[in-house]
């Protein structure tokens, strides 16, 4: 194991938080955890708990990333399953964490840790619609930032303290609080421009919650304003805080992000007032950003993924190496010891080429995820889904996912009945899933799509197979049936096909 050494904590710069932390190179930081707590918070928490083990986090600061990581993941189910699969049980346990880190000394004697500790707090109970632990953890958080000096900072909670009144039903008292930090907000820098933000979708939301649907309008419009001058002009707005972006791509990432939110607003209020043509554009802009945004972060996935993938391909080529040389220099003096020494290092390679080979797995994953979204989609402004089409099509999605990734339509068996055991769901539920989510006209023609996918792929592979080898790694009972449902997909028989290809 790499020896390591980390020294982590908070410290105040002039009302803004930074975070300290120095360690050798290592997989077990608090960097790694948080770089993929948001779809593998399962994972994060096991690199947080590892980097307690090797002394690179203190244990009550590795407990504030628990926390953050139970409250914040995107997945939260994955952590509730954990936790004996009690719905919200995450957000509960981030809660008890941060509550007890409050008594820690070493958050009490630094402002800068309280303010950490209470934003998840605060967060979690917003969350958990816990309105008046909202109010009271944002009050606490107006506090410690003056404290400290961060006036904007404090700005931005005191928005939330607002909201969270209209939320109790002092919408006079709250909307005017909120008001009041808009107009106070002078957006020079980035900080004050993401606290703007901010506080613009907390009066959305509350004008939202009280059917105050045509005067959402100006405020989700004055987001986008203000996301376009910043796309436009960043060099404006830099001011080296830790909320900024680190570069272009983060950069885009985050004005896509509130972008799309407020061209939610905006499609929602036009819904509400009952404006369908507006409606109609908006949602088309909507989804642009949308997909764009997730084509953006699957690639960025794909690409960390195989910058990890190359670093540990170099790193075990180093290793392997450095053991060659090691092993010249003392074969002749110590050969028993060498000898257990190579036996160490093999079992050791073989573990970093499986890990290797899972990366590559996932890589391979996350391209074709990405290759999917670049397909433009069309959106029927006449149509809208309620919420079991949209449940029947995230169930067909996730249905579609299992039997790609598990490739069950290769086994000739794979038919409704099969589906039906596999995945313990009923004949009705398994044909509204396919009906809403999949553009096949059948069951069997979505399976033979993917497995003719697949027989296209040995045919360019692998041109020495004979074409009943193909239909049947493919997953067809016969080669007729094979060369049939081959030549109406793609207008030639497989033979025509390999000919033309050669």
């Amino acid at each position: 194991m790499i020896a390591s050494l980390s020294i982590v904590g908070c410290s105040d710069n002039g009302g803004k938080k930074e975070r300290v932390a120095h360690s050798l190179d290592t997989l077990y930081t608090e960097q790694k955890a948080m770089a993929i707590y948001d779809y593998d918070p399962v994972g994060a928490l096991a690199i947080i708990d590892s980097a307690v083990v090797v002394g690179n986090l203190p244990d009550w600061w590795a407990d504030f990333y628990r926390a953050q990581i139970y409250s914040s993941t995107q997945v939260p189910e994955l952590l509730d399953s954990m936790l004996h699969g009690v719905k919200g049980a995450a957000g509960d346990t981030a809660r008890v964490i941060a509550e007890r880190l409050l008594c820690h000394d070493s958050i009490k004697v630094s402002l800068a840790c309280q303010q950490d500790v209470l934003e998840v707090l605060a967060y979690t109970a917003r969350q958990q619609n816990d309105t008046l632990g909202w109010l009271q953890r944002s009050r606490e958080l107006v506090e410690v930032c003056h404290g400290q000096g961060a006036e904007t900072e404090a700005l931005r909670n005191e928005a939330e303290v607002g909201a969270a009144l209209c939320f109790l039903g002092k919408e006079t008292e709250g909307m005017a609080q909120i008001d009041s930090v808009i107009a106070l907000l002078d957006v020079k820098k980035f900080n004050e421009l993401d606290a703007m933000l901010i506080v613009l979708k907390r009066k959305v939301m509350v004008l939202a919650e009280r059917g105050h649907y045509a005067e959402m309008l100006p405020p989700a419009r004055q987001m986008l304003e203000r996301l376009s001058d910043y796309e436009q002009h960043s060099d404006r707005y830099h001011d080296s805080s830790y909320r900024e972006p680190k570069d272009s791509t983060d950069r885009q990432d985050y004005i896509e992000f509130y972008r799309s939110k407020a061209q939610k607003y905006i499609a929602a209020a036009y819904a509400a007032i009952g404006e369908s043509g507006s409606m109609e554009e908006s949602f088309r802009q909507l989804e642009t950003i949308v997909r764009d945004a997730a084509a953006r972060e699957h690639r960025a996935r794909y690409q960390a993924i195989e910058q990890q993938y190359e670093t540990e391909r170099l790193r075990a080529e180093a290793r392997r190496k450095a053991l060659i040389a090691r092993s010249t220099g003392i074969i002749s003096l110590l050969a028993i010891c060498l000898a257990l020494f190579a036996l160490y290092k093999h079992r050791e390679t073989r573990r970093k080429n499986r890990a290797l080979v899972r990366q590559i797995d996932e890589a391979m994953a996350y391209k074709e995820r990405y290759e999917a979204l670049l397909s433009p989609k069309t959106f029927d402004g006449s149509k809208s889904e309620n919420a079991e089409e949209t449940a029947d099509t995230d169930l067909f999605a996730q249905i579609h996912d299992t039997i790609v990734r598990e490739k069950l339509y290769l086994n000739p068996a794979c038919d409704r009945q099969m589906l039906i055991e596999r995945f313990g769901l009923s004949k009705e539920r398994i044909g509204a899933a396919f009906a809403k989510g999949s553009s096949h006209p059948s069951l069997s023609a979505y399976i033979n799509d993917l497995r003719l996918e697949h027989a296209y792929k040995l045919l360019l592979d692998q041109p020495g197979l004979d074409l009943g080898q193909v239909a049947q790694q493919s997953g067809f009972s016969s080669r007729k049936y094979f060369g049939d449902r081959f030549k109406s997909r793609y207008g030639m028989t497989p033979s025509e096909f390999r000919d033309a290809r050669q």
